[in-house]
């Protein structure tokens, strides 16, 4: 069986909502099929199926299932106004649109890869003399005390190393670790076990192809995205003057000033915090490789150090910061993946997300 791979990548959606022909057509058959009591106009009930599809391409959790993501349901219900008198083709293909369309600009920044799953890659590496290579790594890393033993679940430790390209989905999903225990137990291996390095490469391949086989049973659909920080998003940023511009000043005006009309030179880490999305920087404190790389660029400048500044002189240190941060992410840029699970019926099955 073939693995099916899906990208979506921003750049069909957004092609599809600017071509008025096909939007017009799109909203016409949506709202027609939306509008069960044929007024004209939706309620919220009627509504809801749309909304849930967005928040489903946004992977998100069904509506009701978590309060700390409910709200963003609500807020796109409020951009559809009240709803009172209920929402018309007009309103509902025009919000619409708006909200299609921002979603087309976050996939073309981190396009999304949609794959199921279903043990034929995980297979073919586990059958591979790269993975015995691996294999063999994964041992002498593991093995901190260099004692030439580890333990079972030494194993399951070892899978993380698995890329979902290779074939292996998210183990932070409680589905995916109750088939590896499947794997582990079709495998015969069980928790009390000790392994040699020849002992411990067998049985982990021998764990691997069983739980391929558990995928071949019951296949798994997984979302997955890379994101590169290689300082290219800053690069284009500053040579946008007005852009930039705008994000100086956007900085400059979040933070509290002094009677003086000045900021303690600290609060440029907070400055870099609301200048970050537009330099195509992550929040500080969301990734500990980049955060490693700020503080790096902070402390060129002693931004830690007592005093104040004021706005040419916060706009100047902020840039020498977002510089140095630019030059760390050119010679050394930073990947970050990220998976999980796509609960059956929730995958997108074409460029509309519903």
């Amino acid at each position: 069986m073939a693995t099916n791979i899906m990208v979506m990548d921003g750049k069909s959606l957004k092609a599809f909502v600017e071509n008025d022909e096909s939007w017009t057509t799109f909203v016409n058959q949506k709202f027609a099929a939306l509008d069960k009591s044929h007024t004209g106009k939706l309620t919220r009930t009627e509504l809801q199926p749309a909304i849930a599809a967005v928040g489903n391409a946004l992977g998100l959790p069904p509506m009701g299932e978590s309060a700390e993501t409910d709200h963003i349901y609500d807020e796109m219900f409020t951009e559809f106004g009240n709803g009172g008198d209920g929402i018309t083709k007009e309103v509902f293909g025009r919000v619409m649109r708006d909200i299609l369309l921002g979603l087309g600009d976050g996939l073309e920044r981190d396009p999304v890869a949609i794959s199921t799953l279903e043990g034929t890659r995980l297979q073919q590496y586990a059958e591979s003399a790269e993975f015995e290579v691996e294999a063999v790594t994964a041992f002498s890393q593991l093995d901190a005390d260099m004692n030439g033993s580890l333990k079972a679940s030494a194993i399951q430790t070892a899978m993380q190393r698995i890329s979902v390209e290779q074939g292996m989905p998210p183990q932070t999903d409680a589905s995916v670790s109750g088939q590896i225990q499947r794997a582990f137990t079709m495998a015969g291996i069980h928790s009390d076990q000790s392994f040699n390095q020849t002992e411990f490469v067998y049985a982990y391949r021998k764990a691997v192809l069983a739980l391929a086989q558990c995928l071949r049973e019951k296949p798994l659909t997984v979302a997955y995205s890379e994101k590169m920080y290689d300082g290219s998003s800053i690069t284009a940023l500053l040579k946008d003057k007005p852009a930039l511009d705008a994000a100086l000043s956007e900085a400059w005006r979040a933070i509290p000033k002094s009677s003086a009309g000045s900021v303690p030179k600290p609060y440029l880490r907070v400055g870099l915090d609301v200048f970050a999305p537009y330099a195509g920087l992550p929040p500080i404190g969301a990734v500990e490789e980049m955060d490693n790389v700020v503080n790096e660029a902070f402390q060129v400048i002693d931004a830690d150090t007592g005093g104040n500044v004021d706005q040419p002189e916060f706009d100047k240190c902020l840039l020498e910061v977002v510089g140095s941060i630019m030059l760390q992410l050119q010679g050394k840029p930073i990947g970050i993946k990220s998976s999980g699970i796509v609960p059956p019926g929730r995958a997108p099955s074409g460029i509309m997300p519903f």
